[in-house]
């Protein structure tokens, strides 16, 4: 950890920060800068957080606090004064006894290694609020002894991230983004109440913090911080907008990868790369179901995913929301006042937990201590992360013994039904008669975990109304439920979710032999090794592929981060071993696999009560990840080169152009 070099903050400011910051985050924070253990003496203990809580107050007396907030102030200011931190790399064992303690919980001792990380990543840089310091200090990868060329399809998230590793790496690159800008999910989604329910924290790059303005970012904040980053760290410029990839083949013979890209004009072109990277995501295909009379309804009708850019004008109207997940969470409070009549219409019902810092701003002073003290902005993050990652995940896993499978799967995941069904009913108050269509039949987490941002206030407003039916036809001015009622409306949402099976649908991706990828993965029944190769498709690499959703938590970022990281380690094994191209093992591959699935069997996304994207037609898992982050974390931190195929065969001229040649397809 490095001593600051900026103009230190004033006292003053230091003891305003601290005074409105979170209790536990300060004494993990003392322990790191003094070195003095006594903090964890059990008169300082904090209470364990209730929920999905921050618990800022740590549960401690108020002279407690006084206490730990006076000694935090006076060692802070020290080394913001120059005092270095006592700490210098703590030992993983110390770190996860200090987590326990600060959570009120034992925290496993496999999580060491990855906290140190956390601290290591988070700390090394220079004193600065400059988003890329810590990025720009670590070490310098192996670079590649031949010319390499890359393609990255989409610049949202994934792709923003694999472009910065990329360049880390030394290897030249394109972006391919159908878009004319980046964002992504978040340039596509401007739906009302549009937002991440994920901590804003934990939904940003490690080696680029933000300065969120509230505990949970709107969508704007969000495309405005990918936007921002892909800047800073000259994305932009290696992007070719409006380029749509149709197909990727593996030239066998060149060693390269040929892309066709269409450009807004219907224009064919090829584009040639050693490696591509896939970064098109998953949510990124509205399903719209196809009910009959679709096209003659005469109003405004828009999915969420493709809302207008000068939105829709809902005052005073009939509006009808198809569907009640994610999206029509968010969206159903947000419009709720401004609508005459909403028809919500759900074909079953989501647990939803509360969070108390919904659009919670975050006071000026923490944000002095989260942009300018490092260690605490990383401590509390660390702390974000097993609220939000690990810490619910005994409670997905199936009890043979449990004498109550159809309801709860496990004594705990039972405990959450109960707190979960107690939750809603407060919500609902006198509105009982509500009760039979919220509360989930099906163990919690067995959908996707939902937060509440006043969705069930909102289903209590006299000119809302839930309709627990399908939707069987639409009319010009109406929608016909399967029960025959017909409901007028004027405006209709389609909240209706995302084709998340077909990973990568629908470009013709065709590897050795010309063997088509969706035709090897069937359909929608997609395998990857980490979810991220393909044995038969050289250097070809997918993000958020199969198999990398946690269903029990975490921040898709954390997840693109950790793909990307290892990626950039099996490249350099690559580069090591003198070859052009690289290929996962069958073996390797199949036996993971075969990992994912008997994990994902005993876990509750297999729970037959319940329909879920989660499932492919076949009812197996090809979304969610069966293990636990800080096991993905370890698996993703070095690729091992016996797990890989390695060729050596020099790749033609053709090899180094990632620039379109018209005409050539």
């Amino acid at each position: 950890m490095s001593v600051p070099t900026e103009t230190p903050e004033p006292d003053d400011t230091w003891h305003a920060a601290i005074g409105a910051a979170n209790v536990p985050t300060l004494i993990a924070v003392l322990i790191n800068l003094t070195g003095d253990l006594r903090w964890l003496q059990p008169e300082y203990a904090p209470s364990r957080p209730q929920g999905l809580s921050d618990n800022d107050t740590g549960g401690l007396p108020d002279y407690i606090q006084a206490e730990i907030r006076s000694a935090a102030t006076a060692a802070i200011t020290a080394w913001a004064q120059g005092k270095a931190p006592q700490l210098i790399d703590p030992d993983p064992t110390l770190l996860v006894r200090i987590l326990s303690f600060v959570l009120g919980e034992p925290i496993p001792e496999t999580y060491g290694e990855m906290i140190a990380h956390e601290l290591r990543s988070g700390t090394t840089a220079p004193h600065s609020t400059t988003p890329h310091a810590a990025y720009a200090e670590q070490p310098e990868p192996a670079k590649p002894t031949s010319p390499l060329t890359a393609i990255i399809i989409g610049a949202g998230m994934s792709g923003i991230c694999a472009s910065t590793e990329l360049t880390k790496a030394g290897i030249e690159h394109v972006v391919v983004e159908r878009h004319n800008n980046v964002g992504g999910t978040w340039l596509e989604n401007r739906y009302p109440g549009c937002g991440v329910d994920v901590p804003s924290h934990l939904y940003a790059y490690s080696f680029a913090p933000n300065r969120w303005t509230t505990y949970f970012g709107l969508r704007d904040e969000i495309y405005d911080y990918f936007e921002r980053i892909a800047d800073e760290f000259g994305v932009c410029p290696r992007v070719r907008f409006g380029l749509s990839v149709e197909a990727a083949v593996w030239d066998e013979q060149a060693a390269v990868w040929v892309l066709e890209v269409l450009d807004g004009e219907g224009q064919r072109s090829t584009m040639r790369a050693n490696i591509v990277i896939s970064a098109v995501g998953a949510f990124n295909k509205p399903r719209i179901p196809d009910v009959p009379g679709l096209a003659s309804f005469t109003g405004p009708s828009a999915h969420t995913a493709r809302w207008p850019k000068d939105g829709i004008d809902l005052t005073g109207k009939r509006v009808a929301v198809i569907g009640n997940g994610a999206s029509a969470m968010q969206v159903v409070p947000a419009i709720a006042d401004e609508v005459a009549e909403l028809y919500v219409f759900q074909r079953s019902a989501h647990w939803a937990a509360p969070f108390e810092k919904f659009r919670t701003v975050i006071p000026e002073e923490v944000q002095t201590l989260l942009s300018n003290m490092p260690l605490y902005r990383i401590w509390y993050r660390i702390r974000l992360s097993w609220a939000f990652n690990d810490r619910s995940y005994d409670a997905l896993q199936k009890d043979p013994t449990w004498t109550h499978p159809q309801r709860s799967l496990n004594a705990i995941n039972d405990r959450h039904r109960r707190n979960l069904t107690r939750y809603i009913e407060e919500q609902l108050g006198d509105r009982t008669d509500l009760l039979p269509y919220v509360v989930p039949d099906y163990p919690p987490f067995g959908k996707r975990m939902l937060l509440d941002n006043g969705w069930y206030r909102t289903l209590r407003k006299p000119h809302v109304r839930l309709l627990n039916d399908a939707v069987a036809a639409v009319e010009p001015d109406a929608v016909v439920t399967a029960s025959g009622e017909r409901v007028p409306v004027d405006v209709i949402v389609w909240a209706t979710g995302f084709d998340v099976l077909h990973f990568l649908a629908p470009m013709d991706i065709r590897g050795i032999d010309g063997h088509r990828l969706h035709d090897v993965w069937n359909g929608d029944d997609a395998r990857a090794y980490l979810g991220t190769a393909v044995p038969g498709f050289p250097n070809f690499f997918c993000l958020y592929g199969p198999n990398t959703q946690f269903g029990h938590g975490g921040s898709l970022v954390f997840v693109v981060e950790r793909q990307m990281h290892y990626v950039r380690t099996v490249l350099e094994e690559m580069m090591k071993a003198g070859a052009s191209t690289v290929e996962v093992k069958r073996e390797v591959h199949d036996a993971y696999n075969e990992r994912v699935d008997r994990a994902n069997e005993a876990m509750v996304w297999t729970h037959p009560g319940m329909d879920t994207y989660y499932r492919n037609s076949k009812g197996r898992v090809v979304v969610n990840n069966p293990f636990r982050i800080v096991d993905v974390w370890r698996n993703t931190e070095a690729a091992r080169g016996d797990d890989f195929v390695f060729s050596s065969q020099q790749p033609s001229t053709q090899g180094q152009s990632t620039g379109k040649e018209k005409g050539d397809s």
